[in-house]
């Protein structure tokens, strides 16, 4: 094997896939009484370094913010998990510092541009994120702000509980070799 192969082996692998394992995904939002926080128990997606798209796909009625009566709510009537059972960020292209993304080394930040659809409505996003390799493996922070009215979920709040539109999608993703 000559010496540019052994190069263009070592660099970056192509599909990278990641969930809970190593990552985290949350989600902030205020409210009148106290900031309300979540996470995502059950995700998946992937991301390509040589085509600069990816997926994340989230599943619904795994949101948790740690209180039942909460979480049925946004599960029943913010978000219908009976009828949408899933979010999903399809990322149609990556721009930023490319180069240290599709080598395998070094740090980088990027803006994963795309279309999050959430219950019927489809929206386009420019998520801002930072990444660093280490070693074979990618990881991509980042927070996303946005309001949860955009995509015409219905209003959280209860009476004690005014829930504002304003929100943050969290995350520090590992990906690593599918």
């Amino acid at each position: 094997m000559g010496l540019w192969a052994m190069l263009s082996a070592s660099a970056a692998a192509t599909v990278l896939g990641f969930g809970p394992g190593d990552s985290r995904l949350s989600f902030e939002l205020a409210s009148s009484l106290h900031p309300i926080e979540g996470q995502a128990l059950a995700y998946s997606g992937s991301l390509d370094t040589d085509a600069l798209t990816g997926t994340l796909t989230v599943g619904a009625s795994a949101l948790t913010t740690g209180l039942g009566p909460r979480d049925s709510r946004m599960g029943v009537w913010c978000l219908e998990v009976a009828r949408f059972p899933t979010i999903a960020l399809a990322v149609a292209r990556i721009e930023g510092d490319l180069v240290a993304l599709r080598s395998g080394v070094g740090t980088g930040r990027v803006s994963l541009l795309g279309t999050l659809t959430i219950r019927d409505v489809a929206l386009a996003v420019a998520v801002p994120a930072t990444y660093a390799w280490e070693g074979q493996k990618l990881r991509i922070k980042g927070r996303h702000d946005m309001k949860w009215t955009d995509w015409n979920i219905p209003d959280p709040s209860i009476l004690l509980s005014t829930v504002r539109p304003e929100m943050a999608v969290v995350f520090d993703l590992v990906a690593g070799p599918s």
